[in-house]
């Protein structure tokens, strides 16, 4: 399965200090109209990054899928505070 871009609906956590969530779990809408649920194992890096002016933080996740661990991106846009999921 390779995704591109495709937005996601996100839970997410905050810390008692710190403005930035730390996603926990994400719906993934499917090609068939239905959606799955994916936790996140383990985030392995976070880290702000501006592309074309727009503030962004990525976040390098891992997860297993399907039984296989797979590694992805997701992204967070401050200015829309929207979620994108980069690559499965």
């Amino acid at each position: 399965m390779k995704i591109v871009a495709k937005p996601i609906k996100t839970m997410v956590i905050f810390e008692y200090e710190g403005n930035i969530p730390i996603p926990y779990k994400f719906k993934l809408q499917m090609d068939d109209g239905s959606e799955k649920l994916i936790r996140i194992d383990r985030c392995i890096t976070s880290y702000r990054q501006k592309i074309a002016g727009i503030d962004t933080v990525i976040y390098e996740c891992q997860s297993v899928i399907d039984g296989i661990e797979k590694r992805y991106r997701l992204k967070y846009i401050l200015a829309d505070c929207r979620w994108q999921l980069y690559a499965i």
